[in-house]
């Protein structure tokens, strides 16, 4: 049936000759029709990804900018906070010992403001007693 043998299969050498062929002109039209169609996909592919890996790196860093700055801004709030809490505790400390000394003045003058009424019932007393 072939011109020849290999192993055990007959080959003709027009066949091959005709395979070749339409190998050749396969190879030919898809180099000049699809593999640049191809190639082209796949590096627009190639540099969007490449364009997302950076975009996303960017914002990696950006994010880890904010990160920083977050928690910068929270250790100066929670210091302003404690700040903010002695100065009250202060305030309230002074307001609590000026009402004490203003109690203790209040008190005092009650004391002698009885005092001097009592003296001067007495005197009133021993006045119509005497009189």
């Amino acid at each position: 049936m072939g011109d020849f043998e290999i192993f055990g299969i007959p080959v003709s050498i027009g066949t091959m000759i005709y395979q070749a062929l339409l190998f050749t002109v396969l190879v030919f039209f898809l180099k000049k029709y699809a593999f640049k169609k191809i190639i082209n996909i796949i590096e627009g592919r190639k540099q969007h990804i490449e364009n997302q890996l950076e975009l996303s790196e960017k914002y990696r860093l950006e994010a880890e900018k904010s990160l920083e700055t977050n928690n910068e801004m929270l250790k100066q709030a929670k210091r302003d906070a404690r700040e903010i809490v002695k100065e009250g505790e202060r305030k309230s400390r002074i307001i609590i010992d000026d009402a004490r000394e203003e109690a203790k003045q209040i008190v005092k003058e009650a004391k002698e403001y009885a005092l001097l009424t009592r003296s001067q019932v007495h005197e009133k007393k021993s006045n119509h007693k005497g009189g």
